[in-house]
């Protein structure tokens, strides 16, 4: 069993980078505005790249420098904590998850981030109701991910029929969402 995320490092940079914008709150949602003004947002361009590339040192002096330039930058949070977690380090991927999610408490796209990781902690309640809000809310672009890492989150932990009722929630929110189908598979012999 993988989490969706955390071994989708395409899907992670392709939903960061959606999310880049104009910066600022938006006082509708209170989403943070991922902002490419900022002077983080090159070296988190740059993160990403290398990051996606497998070179783990050049992203994470990329992603330092971003958090170094711009500490209210959600995206250069959420992309050094996800190399922190890459890196075994729990304990400064967690300090850069939480900060990304105070930043952006209502960001779905940080809220599935985070549930991954508490969820490789063995913090499965906590990660529950990350992936809930993720899943859940009208602003995300992909709910589907995030009911499908809740999915296999609580398979994980042994919770064969919570698993089940989120992975047809992913499917319901995309039907042809092949790992949401596949993992269901897998739990139908259970």
């Amino acid at each position: 069993m993988k989490l969706v995320f955390r071994y989708s490092l395409p899907l992670l940079l392709l939903m960061l980078a959606a999310c880049e914008t104009t910066g600022g709150r938006d006082p509708a949602t209170n989403m943070i505005r991922y902002s490419s003004d900022s002077p983080a947002a090159a070296y988190v361009n740059l993160a990403k790249a290398y990051l996606e590339q497998g070179d783990i040192v050049a992203a994470l002096d990329n992603a330092t420098a971003a958090v170094k330039a711009d500490r209210h930058h959600v995206e250069a949070q959420v992309v050094l904590a996800l190399i922190y977690q890459r890196m075994n380090d729990a304990q400064l991927a967690e300090k850069h998850y939480a900060r990304a999610r105070k930043l952006a408490p209502n960001d779905p796209l940080v809220a599935n981030a985070y549930g991954t990781f508490l969820c490789t902690q063995r913090r499965y309640s906590e990660a529950d109701s990350e992936f809930n809000m993720a899943a859940t809310s009208v602003m995300n672009p992909s709910p589907w991910v995030a009911s499908t890492n809740a999915g296999l989150c609580q398979e994980s932990s042994g919770r064969y029929a919570l698993a089940k009722a989120s992975l047809r929630q992913a499917l319901q929110q995309n039907p042809d969402y092949t790992p949401a189908r596949n993992a269901l598979k897998r739990l139908a012999k259970r």
